[in-house]
């Protein structure tokens, strides 16, 4: 049933009521939920949130009889002395609760600015070694090292690392490769580690994938920028030459890891043997060349707007897990799930409520339960709410949502760049 109109003075408990106000226009951490107590009513009445609606179905049934029974007459309720004053309380211990959800997404969009420099210099670093690898210097090795260097301290904080690939990431013009070498490999890292690889393994996954596009550099510009799907055969041929030039232009390099020029030149192949460039099958890929493969796969689908293919987060890591298994294997698809999360950032979801979402921050210890901003379906404002799940029990999602199917005004309402207006101060 569709919500009601609801007058202030005929609250109730027991009531499933909705604040068709902004957000930060009132203390509650949601916008919708059961009326628990008469405290409740207090705080509402005290800050004059009149736009109200309840929801017959999800309201406690004796509640709803005697408002909507017009045999019987209804009271307003009053609001006594002791009441009041336990509403103040009521109110602070609400406050408080709101502004460590609210606080829990500031840090973390701070950790996230932090370091975006570090990301943002380091990509520009990746610009110089492609040009580097591809006149076949020697001192590519070098500024390899040194990038992977200089995102360590990126890659301690997991949620920090996948907030930037997942959210920030955006590439400049001409900065395209860079950008995919460096979302690559931050990824790869840290499914790495979530496989249990060795120190060394995990340098050369790094590496690997650092450059697995390096070859791209040697394919015709027009080609490169095409849609794969809308290329003459001729041109996929072409494209599909990358890892094979990518493993000649390492193999010129003193120094270059065998493991590493072996990424490079298995990423792309498949384990039913439909892979490129050379058709390998099953034992003949290396456990980290499909790794690799795995974050490159999800890295296209989401990166490249323009592509019919495009998916949200979310999206993405169904598709692999269900339509992928077979060509990567599903030990590190299962790893690469567990690494970014089920939902990672940015990931557009549907709550159990009707409400729509979008990921902000990742939980490590519930998957299922990230921190999110939430907008009420058909709300007359467009300020989203921030809900840490893990702690909002009552609402869980229920789906991941393409991006392309969700009107203009939810997905400004849920850009994360409105965070900077999220502040709360005690009254």
């Amino acid at each position: 049933m569709a919500w009601l109109p609801l007058d202030p003075r005929l609250l109730r408990v027991g009531l499933y009521i909705k604040i068709d106000h902004g957000w930060m226009e009132h203390p509650f951490v949601r916008n919708t939920f059961t009326v628990s107590s008469p405290t409740e009513i207090a705080i509402i009445q005290k800050h004059r949130l009149t736009k109200l609606f309840y929801d017959p179905d999800r309201s406690h049934a004796d509640v709803v009889a005697v408002l909507t029974d017009s045999s019987l007459p209804v009271q307003v309720l009053e609001i006594d002395a002791e009441t009041l004053q336990d509403a103040e309380a009521d109110e602070q211990s609400i406050l408080k609760e709101k502004h460590r959800q609210i606080q829990t997404v500031l840090d973390h969009r701070k950790s996230i600015e932090d370091n975006l420099r570090t990301y943002g210099d380091a990509t520009n670093e990746v610009s110089v070694l492609l040009a580097m690898a591809n006149a076949g210097r020697t001192e590519a090795l070098q500024t390899a090292t040194n990038v992977l260097g200089a995102m360590t301290n990126v890659l301690t904080e997991d949620t920090v690392a996948i907030s930037l690939v997942c959210t920030e990431s955006r590439a400049d013009p001409g900065q395209e490769l860079a950008m995919q070498s460096m979302n690559v490999s931050i990824l790869s890292t840290l499914t790495a580690k979530t496989l249990g690889f060795s120190k060394a393994e995990t340098e050369h996954v790094g590496m690997g994938a650092l450059f697995h596009n390096i070859g791209m550099s040697r394919v015709p510009l027009a080609v490169r920028l095409k849609n794969e799907e809308d290329m003459s055969p001729t041109e996929t041929k072409l494209l599909r030459m990358y890892p094979q030039l990518g493993k000649e232009m390492l193999e010129a390099i003193t120094g270059v890891a065998p493991e590493v020029i072996e990424i490079v030149y298995q990423h792309r192949e498949w384990l039913d043997g439909t892979g490129y460039p050379k058709r390998l099958i099953n034992g003949d890929i290396t456990k980290a060349a499909r790794l690799v493969g795995t974050v490159v796969e999800y890295n296209l689908l989401t990166n490249d707007g323009r592509s019919a293919r495009h998916l949200g987060p979310g999206q993405a890591l169904t598709y692999l897990y269900t339509k992928m298994q077979y060509k990567y294997g599903p030990d590190v698809i299962e790893a690469f799930i567990a690494t970014v999360t089920v939902f990672p950032p940015g990931s557009f979801i549907e709550l159990n409520d009707g409400s729509f979402g979008v990921v902000l921050k990742s939980s490590p210890t519930e998957r299922l339960r990230p921190v999110i901003m939430l907008y009420e379906r058909d709300a007359s404002h467009e300020q989203a709410a921030i809900i840490d799940l893990a702690r909002e029990r009552s609402l869980s999602i229920v789906k991941s949502l393409d991006p392309k199917t969700l009107p203009d005004r939810v997905k400004d309402a849920l850009l994360p760049s409105k965070l900077s207006g999220y502040v709360l101060t005690s009254k």
